[in-house]
């Protein structure tokens, strides 16, 4: 839902001048080489990655029970990535990429260098992306972040009081976000300026979705610029009774007993990303990982026989690759 449209209009704006001739033929290669694949039921790869994740912080204040770092089960050498690894990622990429998330798991204003990963990113022509809990949205890193030039904040509030947000994001504190969102976009009007836009995501779940009628005046009166509805994920039958809405709009696992599609996912085929140790991982749904595919500091793993193998993988038999239960692609 967008409420503030000459905001949004201006992050495509933003977008679209990270655009050149060679990252706009990259990407034509992209679709080439998906659908040919699509077509012939082999591995055809033409492009590169037009989008990166980084994860800067594979750490969290919070411990929300279906997240993989709030249950401990991520494995990482180094829980926050450090500038040299995250400049390395992006010229290996600066050529055919143009959009880059600061994310992976983990709470990315965990690494107090964030606003400075950010500047080298936008210094690059990529589009910057960070999502947050908003637990660290004082005046001080907003401003930050603007100066380093953000342009797409994403805080999730997942309750409009302390005791439905709590339900699933435990260990936070409802008016800090509140007062995050607030601040930030105070500082930007403070500013004069228009980025980050500004998007309030709220993860529905069976506590909070009968929120959802008075969300969006809420988030206008915090400032937000768009509002978006997610589907949570869950690892388990427990989280399915415990947490699971019962509105099936917003349950990804509605359809579970129909039989999937064969085909490859695009993501297999346009998306980067990275642990915060700088390990190459298929898609943002292996977040252990399971899957690693190495560093990428050497041989060239986007087209490496490892890769090609997991999107054969998903392309032939989707049920075999795990990490894609959770995904409503």
């Amino acid at each position: 839902m967008v409420l503030q449209y000459a905001a949004f209009f201006n992050d495509l704006l933003r977008l679209t001048k990270r655009l050149n001739p060679l990252r706009i033929w990259n990407y034509l290669m992209i679709y080439a080489g998906f659908w040919l694949s699509r077509l012939t039921q082999k591995v055809v790869v033409f492009g590169r990655p037009f989008a990166l994740s980084a994860e800067v912080a594979a750490v969290c204040n919070l411990r929300c029970p279906e997240c993989m770092v709030g249950l401990g089960n991520t494995i990482r050498e180094s829980k926050k990535m450090d500038a040299p690894l995250f400049e390395q990622i992006l010229k290996k990429h600066r050529r055919h990429s143009f959009y880059t998330n600061l994310y992976f798991q983990g709470e990315p204003f965990l690494n107090r260098d964030l606003h400075h990963l950010i500047g080298l990113a936008s210094h690059i022509g990529y589009y910057t992306s960070v999502s947050t809990n908003g637990h660290f949205l004082d005046e001080e890193r907003c401003r930050e972040i603007i100066d380093a030039g953000l342009d797409r904040l994403i805080v999730s509030m997942d309750g409009l009081d302390q005791d439905t947000y709590a339900f699933y994001r435990r260990g936070g504190t409802w008016q800090k976000v509140a007062d995050g969102l607030a601040t930030m976009a105070r500082v930007k009007r403070e500013e004069g300026v228009r980025h980050p836009l500004l998007v309030l995501q709220f993860l529905v779940n069976r506590k909070n979705e009968g929120q959802i009628p008075v969300l969006k005046d809420f988030a206008r009166e915090q400032g937000a610029d768009v509002v978006e509805l997610k589907s949570m994920q869950v690892y388990g039958e427990e989280g399915v009774s415990a947490f699971l809405p019962g509105d099936k709009r917003f349950n990804r696992y509605a359809a579970k007993g129909k039989r999937k599609k064969k085909g490859p996912c695009f993501r297999l085929w346009s998306h980067a990303v990275y642990t915060s140790d700088g390990v190459l991982v298929p898609c943002c749904y292996d977040k252990v990982p399971q899957h690693p595919m190495g560093k990428g500091t050497g041989e060239d793993l986007w087209f490496s026989p490892e890769m090609h193998a997991f999107r054969k993988k998903v392309m032939t038999r989707r049920e075999d690759a795990g990490i894609c239960s959770n995904c409503n692609e």
